[in-house]
């Protein structure tokens, strides 16, 4: 309608400044005639390679469309030089030839631009899809994959895909850790741990697994933003990672990198503060498994310094699951402080006072017998610390802490949902690893 409307504004005007030329010589004549068919020609390329350039389209619409822009002003001259007020055959022959040859020539050139972009559009489409899954934006990377927010092409359910990095894919044990993590991952079903939906190896031999996606924050990136949690809310939070890790000792699994990164605190089944435990990519397995030993073997020490067992730090043998008590303990030290048990200094200098030095005693404002769970968690022989996951839960709900209630729960978001960057539908590195928080002065 635009179009019609812009040439019936103009074509009388043009049209009597056009319908002189037949009263002149040849030479003027055409002169007329060409001055027309350069001013109307320019006008048409404008606006169709315009509407080519702005208009993302396919192949089929922007013929149909630029081929109806391109034949308009042609049927409208001839209804003007037909029925309105005629002019001679010659004169519209020329008119229709030069505008003609202008208007195919632009819709020839938006019609191949269009189809260069289609096809660019598909490649990247395709580039972004993984089996079934079409990937997002990138969530977050760690030592050996990257991580992608995705939508299931026939489910629409939103999900987050862990997909090898392209500097691990030509190492091939690299290969096996990964696999392996999936497969460990897909034994577990306690609801404190992250779910596996699929896995599979893409076209190009890329190997993913799909996972359940869980927007929220990290328990590192909510101490770092929001400072020591209260006794209760940290107590609420390390019993469900203690429930976790009971189902993963149960089948002779030791996580072996329980750290605040790894700890997601989101929203399940309108439940507020639910703990998920991600990233099993270091686990240890049974000793039964015949590649249990060898794949999650990258040097004498695995795991991450500010949090690792005494016998992590000092590349032992024989590590069991009170490794991961340990870990648990100085998860919980960093819930209460804002800094893990030794502090922030030097990878050298923390293993080894993970192997000789004493932590720093809680604050006083900590429940002694809560202090007391804690500091058995950090001690240095696995013998003198909890037996298993299940002892060390219980031990947390008898401590005498303020209960942290679902409406607790519920209110602390309220509060940081404000904030964008804090809100629990927002999707934050969920996966990444940031630095370690430092405690409020």
């Amino acid at each position: 309608m635009f179009v019609v409307t812009l040439w019936m504004s103009i074509a009388p005007v043009n049209y009597d400044y056009l319908a002189a030329a037949s009263g002149e010589s040849r030479e003027v004549g055409l002169a007329y005639i060409g001055r027309y068919i350069n001013a109307g020609g320019l006008l048409w390329f404008f606006v169709i390679t315009a509407y080519g350039t702005l208009i993302p389209n396919t192949i089929r619409r922007a013929a149909l469309i630029t081929g109806g822009i391109a034949i308009s002003p042609l049927l409208l001259f001839v209804i003007y030089a037909n029925w309105v007020r005629p002019l001679e055959p010659a004169i519209v022959g020329e008119v229709l030839s030069g505008i003609g040859l202008t208007n195919a020539i632009a819709v020839v050139l938006v019609l191949f631009s269009t189809s260069r972009i289609e096809v660019l559009r598909q490649e990247a489409a395709e580039a972004r899809k993984l089996g079934q899954y079409l990937l997002q934006e990138r969530l977050g990377a760690g030592g050996m994959g990257e991580v992608y927010r995705a939508d299931h092409a026939l489910l629409r359910r939103p999900c987050a895909v862990k997909l090898i990095r392209p500097d691990q894919a030509g190492d091939p044990a690299a290969l096996r850790r990964f696999e392996r993590e999936v497969q460990v991952t897909a034994t577990l079903n306690h609801p404190n741990t992250v779910q596996i939906f699929d896995y599979g190896h893409a076209a190009d031999g890329t190997f993913y697994y799909v996972m359940e996606y869980l927007p929220g924050l990290t328990l590192n990136e909510i101490v770092r933003k929001h400072g020591p949690l209260p006794p209760g809310r940290a107590v609420h939070f390390l019993r469900q990672v203690c429930a976790a890790l009971t189902e993963a000792h149960a089948r002779g699994l030791t996580h072996r990198d329980i750290k605040p990164g790894n700890v997601m605190v989101c929203e399940r089944g309108g439940i507020r503060d639910a703990v998920k435990l991600l990233d099993f990519g270091l686990v240890l397995a049974p000793k039964d498994d015949p590649h249990g030993a060898t794949l999650t073997q990258d040097g004498a020490i695995t795991g991450t310094p500010a949090v690792m067992s005494p016998e992590q730090a000092g590349g032992q043998d024989g590590i069991d699951p009170r490794s991961d008590l340990y870990s648990v303990g100085a998860l919980a030290y960093f819930l209460l402080t804002g800094q893990p048990p030794f502090g922030e200094q030097p990878t050298l200098k923390t293993l080894a006072a993970h192997l000789y030095a004493s932590p720093p005693e809680l604050p006083a404002d900590v429940p002694p017998d809560l202090s007391a769970v804690v500091m058995k968690c950090l001690a240095k022989s696995p013998a003198e610390r909890w037996p298993d996951a299940a002892t060390l839960g219980a031990a947390l709900t008898g401590v005498a802490v303020p209960e942290w209630t679902a409406d607790d729960a519920a209110s602390w978001w309220a509060r940081v949902g404000s904030d964008r960057q804090n809100d629990p539908l927002h999707p934050t590195a969920i996966w990444a690893e940031p630095g370690t928080a430092s405690r409020p002065q």
